[in-house]
């Protein structure tokens, strides 16, 4: 072969190998493989019971937005996974961010999801969640939108990490630093999804209802609610077989509270803890607990994101 021509071969060897050295290294950095992705791409897990499967979210924690493979994993595996559309990721320049489309028209009978679907503020705090989430495992993730397509049109959420942030004492990053501290923080928004239904206020004088009524409901899979009072009584139903500081029921069943224990505690305690606790195939998957406080012979609950005094 003549010099030249060796020339020309070194020439295009040394070409090729050095534009392939710039194909890993763009897939390697944080701007990767940006655009749409398409909704078929990612396996779905099946969670046994919680909202929030930490050992798999955490398997997928990525540095980078662009890591499609990894971002589709998370999203799938969160709230709402069932029903995502397209999602499209914005890593051309900081801020870097994510877009994800729901497809809410045509809800899912028995979907233990969609009462909250259909329910904007419901909605948009388990969106949160799911950002808070997405803010945790993926790095230089900086802005997210939601956009939900319902019968009555897409409605649109966006949120940023800052705003997410203000509701975490520690930077979401840290949260994911190591697995048994993403464990702890994939709990407590688990526990985030057991939601306590219940009358505001109840006095023994009271004589149309037997106690403080009480109902749960998980934003996940449950079979059954466990309760347990420090104080007074829980009843199921007005059968005497049916009462005890301790009683498990299915979930959406409603029980009640009494300060009539029958024993020479009855009315003395000043402040009551039930906890609650969702159970799926008899594990513990999220809790709660409800305080009540008595004033003279009136008991109320405290309220908070958890416990809604919404039961007539």
């Amino acid at each position: 072969m003549k010099k030249s021509a060796k020339k020309v071969v070194t020439v295009l060897v040394s070409i090729t190998c050095v534009f392939a050295l710039v194909i890993v290294l763009v897939f390697a950095t944080k701007g990767n493989t940006p655009g749409t992705i398409d909704s078929n791409n990612s396996t779905k897990i099946n969670v046994s019971g919680q909202v929030y499967n930490a050992d798999y979210l955490f398997e997928n924690k990525t540095p980078y937005v662009g890591n499609n493979s990894k971002v589709l994993h998370i999203i799938d595996n969160l709230q709402f996974g069932n029903y995502r559309g397209e999602v499209s990721l914005q890593t051309e320049k900081i801020p870097y961010g994510a877009t994800v489309n729901y497809d809410f028209q045509n809800l899912v009978e028995g979907d233990y999801q969609k009462a909250k679907i259909e329910n904007e503020e419901r909605l948009k705090l388990a969106l949160k969640r799911n950002a808070a989430m997405m803010f945790c495992l993926i790095e230089n993730l900086d802005n997210l939108t939601y956009i939900c397509h319902t019968n009555n049109g897409p409605a649109e959420y966006k949120l940023t990490r800052a705003e997410v942030q203000k509701d975490y004492n520690e930077d979401l990053k840290e949260y994911s630093k190591d697995k048994n501290k993403f464990g702890d923080f994939a709990i407590k928004l688990n526990n985030d999804n057991l939601i306590i239904h219940s009358m505001k206020k109840y006095s023994p004088t009271m004589s149309s209802v037997i106690g403080l009524k009480i109902m749960s409901t998980y934003e996940g899979k449950a079979d059954n609610i466990r309760y347990t009072a420090t104080d007074g009584k829980l009843i199921s139903d007005s059968s005497s077989e049916n009462k005890g500081k301790t009683l498990t029921v299915e979930e959406n069943t409603p029980i009640y509270w009494s300060p009539l224990a029958g024993d020479d505690t009855s009315l003395k305690a000043d402040k009551i803890i039930v906890k609650i606790e969702a159970l799926n195939q008899g594990i513990k998957i999220a809790e709660q607990t409800l305080r009540i406080n008595k004033d003279g012979l009136i008991y109320t609950i405290e309220e908070n994101a958890n416990a809604v005094a919404d039961v007539k």
